[in-house]
């Protein structure tokens, strides 16, 4: 995996040097990552029908629309390929920050846990005489051993369920040619268990039965546990008829090094390091350590987050989209009131229309809003000579919202047919526009209430427990 990480790697620096002639906007690391998202969409076209290029075009009405989406493509591709990098780099970091994954172990031993971390599990592939043995093993490496003095131990009781607990894979114990499972804890029980057996050349007290044992009538061996809990103990006798086990000379190999590497961990528990044998008869045993790969996990993590990223930017344009139309429909009342209201005052239509946009444009708050925006736009066009009726059609479709449509549909055909009864409808689309605010208002506090359920029965619940769990608890329950 490490070979992934440094091919990554060479990649984003053949792209930075691909792109060194690129502008790129920014300081310091963010350059020369803008000049390489600068490169990778410098043969996107741009397109006028597509979904996302007309929503910036709706939230950036006065702007030079190739150079918004250009700069929009640039920054999505920028944010992953920024992700991407420093998670590759993460992962490289983690990989040679951890020199036995996937390499030789020079020094023939683990690194134990310190006290009270618990043990770990480490993979291990075992080579002798360079041959690679048929299975990875996994070795647990057990925190260093407190001594007796260091520590007292507590313990429970536990009979009745070691019948079947000690079976393993054998199915009674009237027939055992599986090793047995004579466990020394159980989870969920503070207890210890010691084994003994009346006949080591048979089994030995792990539950292993005897390579060298070949008696094809079996034999009757007592196993003895002895169950401890503080200072009492118990100890709980029964039989179990042992046959030998057929096994190829390869599962002897592994069981025979699996027993060395026990005994290693025995003679070394007290010790910082656990030592691994050197050899296994006159072979020679090499390790391999297989650790969790996390330097690819943080690879396809990066992966999977730049993918979110990068769509995630054209839903956030959708949601902005979205708020750009409900703002609209809130400005909507008040422009069509100060129109209805100049109008009233012997303006035309032009003028009143004009009036609304300059006062918003000379206001001291200098907060943009959208509709005015749209009105701006209509009247430089104007200015610049672009028909007033067209002026008027072309601000209702930019607007891209049906009550605008309609506003910019009758200041037009007004000026067609003149301005005689266009008072009247506007005061109606006025009384009809706050009418809809109003609907939209009550909308708006009705799932604004919805989502405050959630956090309401959350806090309901807490209230609950602080009221009834003392309650109860007053009661000895």
């Amino acid at each position: 995996m490490l070979v992934v990480h440094i091919l990554i790697l060479l990649l984003f620096i053949i792209l930075l040097f691909l792109s060194r002639h690129e502008k790129g906007e920014g300081k310091g690391i963010k350059r020369p990552f803008k000049k390489v998202a600068a490169l990778l969409v410098k043969k996107k076209k741009y397109s006028a029908a597509n979904e996302i290029n007309k929503k910036l075009a709706l939230l950036n009405p006065a702007g030079n629309m190739k150079d918004i989406v250009r700069s929009y493509n640039i920054n999505k591709v920028f944010q992953v390929l920024l992700l991407l990098f420093f998670g590759n780099l993460l992962g490289l970091f983690y990989a040679l920050s951890n020199p036995g994954e996937g390499g030789f172990l020079e020094a023939k031993e683990l690194k134990r846990p310190g006290y009270g971390e618990g043990e770990r599990i480490v993979d291990m592939r075992i080579y002798a005489d360079g041959e690679q043995l048929k299975d990875d093993m996994s070795l647990t490496v057990g925190e260093i051993q407190y001594t007796e003095e260091e520590i007292q131990r507590q313990f429970g009781e536990l009979e009745a369920a070691l019948d079947t607990l000690i079976l393993g894979e054998n199915e009674t114990l009237d027939h055992v040619d599986r090793d047995l499972n004579l466990v020394t804890r159980v989870e969920g029980y503070p207890v210890s268990i010691d084994w003994e057996t009346d006949d080591y050349t048979v089994m030995d007290k792990e539950g292993r039965i005897n390579p060298d044992f070949l008696n094809p009538d079996g034999q009757l061996v007592m196993l003895r546990a002895t169950i401890k809990y503080l200072e009492i103990s118990d100890e709980y006798e029964f039989s179990a008829h042992i046959y030998p086990r057929l096994r190829s000379s390869e599962e002897a190999l592994f069981e025979a090094v699996a027993l060395k590497i026990e005994e290693y961990d025995r003679e070394s528990e007290n010790a910082e390091n656990q030592l691994l044998p050197g050899n296994i008869g006159d072979m020679e045993l090499t390790y391999k350590q297989l650790n969790v790969n996390t330097g690819l996990f943080i690879l396809i993590f990066s992966v999977f987050a730049g993918f979110i990223i990068y769509h995630g930017r054209d839903r956030e344009i959708l949601k902005r989209t979205a708020a750009r139309e409900r703002e609209m429909l809130i400005n909507y009342p008040e422009i069509v009131s100060k129109l209805t209201l100049l109008l009233g005052a012997g303006m035309t239509i032009r003028g009143a229309f004009e009036k609304v946009a300059m006062d918003y444009e000379k206001r001291k708050d200098k907060k943009r809003y959208f509709a005015y925006e749209e009105m701006l736009i209509a009247v430089y066009k104007m200015r610049s000579g672009t028909p007033e009726a067209s002026a008027y059609s072309d601000f209702g479709s930019r607007c891209e919202v049906s009550r605008y449509n309609k506003l910019g549909a009758l200041l037009s055909q007004n000026l067609k047919k003149g301005s005689n009864g266009l008072l009247e409808i506007m005061e109606e689309e006025m009384r009809q526009a706050f009418e809809d605010r109003k609907s939209m208002a009550r909308k708006l506090g009705e799932e604004a209430g919805t989502k405050l359920l959630l956090p309401m029965g959350m806090m309901l619940m807490i209230v609950m427990v602080i009221v009834i769990v003392p309650a109860f608890l007053s009661f000895g329950i």
